[in-house]
């Protein structure tokens, strides 16, 4: 990414990975949310990528979500799609709410219904709404993609698979 890209972030559960890999090096290069917001950061990114065009900034706007969290909100990139926002989307895909697992077990009621949500297709979902949908299955398929994604002017939703690990949050 450019050294002033945007980053945005909504997946508590990888949120330690993501700062290690992308650590937050200057102001107004980081949004996320105070607590519980669940699917802010599609409209978000797109409020911020909105301003940066019409500033003339234009730096690149990166939303990190993942995918439970994406369901909230996903019909937003149809909006950044009508736009010709080329914002960047990278989800890790874990086919669960995996925050929400871990507050489970936080409190004592492990196995909660209805956080497992297997076989979600991001790629088809981004191109349902208009936008480009890639998958990468390594990082260096993933910086590939987001360098494409960078000359594109519509948004880019890449889907990428991760550890179906629980965080602990003891």
């Amino acid at each position: 990414m450019p050294q002033d890209a945007i980053l945005l972030e909504e997946s508590p559960s990888n949120l330690a990975d993501l700062h290690a890999a992308w650590p937050v090096t200057f102001h107004d290069g980081f949004y996320t949310a105070a607590s519980g917001s669940l699917g802010w950061n599609v409209p978000a990114a797109i409020g911020i990528a909105l301003a940066e065009k019409r500033s003339g900034k234009n730096r690149q706007v990166v939303a990190f979500i993942g995918d439970g969290s994406f369901q909230y909100a996903i019909q937003g990139i149809w909006t950044a799609k009508q736009q010709s926002l080329p914002i960047i989307y990278i989800v890790p895909v874990n086919e669960e709410y995996g925050i929400l697992k871990s507050f489970a077990i936080c409190q004592d009621t492990p196995n909660v219904p209805g956080l497992n949500i297997p076989d979600l297709d991001f790629v088809s979902l981004a191109k349902g709404y208009g936008c480009n949908g890639k998958s990468a299955n390594s990082l260096a398929e993933l910086k590939e993609l987001c360098i494409q994604a960078m000359k594109s002017t519509i948004p880019t939703i890449i889907q990428i698979p991760i550890t179906k690990d629980i965080p602990n949050l003891y």
